[in-house]
């Protein structure tokens, strides 16, 4: 395919020849003007195809140029989104666990004695682990229907999460409690929280609002009943009604 360069000297070298054969119009009535002429008819279609071939390669030029620069903004606001990611990692992301040790492999073999027993090991105190609401996973949130969305994003709802596992964290600390320990305030917070408990609750997380505004600095507002129905959406919670409150499970 021709260049530019090429169909612009060929262009120029058309001009050119029609320029000489029109000075040599001036020379009269020569018998050979009309084959003259005819000559410069033909140098003009010429000229006309080199145009339009000229005018294709600019089309083409002006259609490549736009798709690169398309490639251009896409490849930018992908690295403007990798860039606000990388510096927007939420904090509830587990972490890969690092192990190191200097030690000599060699040292961890129990070296004994097998004329005398091993020394019977004390059981551990079993430990309440409480139950923690699940983050949501970005195709979970790509699947909440809009009109429940509004314009809450991924990161607040997982803020609010890490708020109500705060919240459910430090409620069943004191349940959990021995009753011994506790203070005349705990034994009050203790005894409100056995008040709230049903029979569909036993054995069971949950939280009320009076919980989120003892443990969290979260608003109970609307936009929180909004992420509420979210998480009921996704299988995070349940909702258990009676004696004049709303219970929140966690599943």
């Amino acid at each position: 395919m021709a260049s530019l360069e090429d169909v612009s000297l060929q262009l120029n070298n058309k001009i050119s020849s029609i320029k000489r054969s029109l000075q040599l119009k001036s020379m009269g009535n020569d018998p050979s003007l009309a084959t003259m002429l005819q000559k410069i008819g033909l140098e003009l279609a010429s000229i006309q195809n080199s145009l339009d071939t000229f005018q294709a390669q600019i089309l083409r030029q002006q259609t490549e140029m736009k798709s690169l620069k398309d490639l251009k903004n896409s490849v930018q606001k992908n690295s403007e989104i990798a860039h606000h990611l990388l510096e927007n990692i939420p904090a509830h992301l587990p972490k890969k666990a690092t192990m190191s040790s200097t030690a000599d492999p060699q040292d961890d073999k129990v070296k004994w004695d097998p004329v005398q027993p091993l020394p019977e090991k004390k059981p551990a105190k079993p430990k309440h682990s409480v139950r923690e609401i699940e983050y949501l996973l970005m195709e979970e949130f790509n699947h909440v229907p809009g009109y429940m969305k509004g314009r809450m994003t991924y990161d607040q709802i997982n803020a609010v999460i890490h708020e109500l596992n705060a919240a459910v964290k430090a409620k069943y600390k004191i349940v959990h409690q021995p009753l011994k320990a506790m203070s005349n305030i705990t034994r009050n917070q203790y005894n409100a929280f056995k008040e709230q408990e049903t029979k569909e609750t036993k054995g069971q997380y949950f939280f009320v609002e009076a919980d989120i505004k003892d443990f969290t600095r979260l608003k109970v507002d609307k936009k929180l009943q909004g992420i509420f129905s979210i998480l009921r959406h996704c299988h995070r919670l349940r909702e258990v009604r009676g004696n004049h409150f709303v219970r929140y499970v966690l599943l």
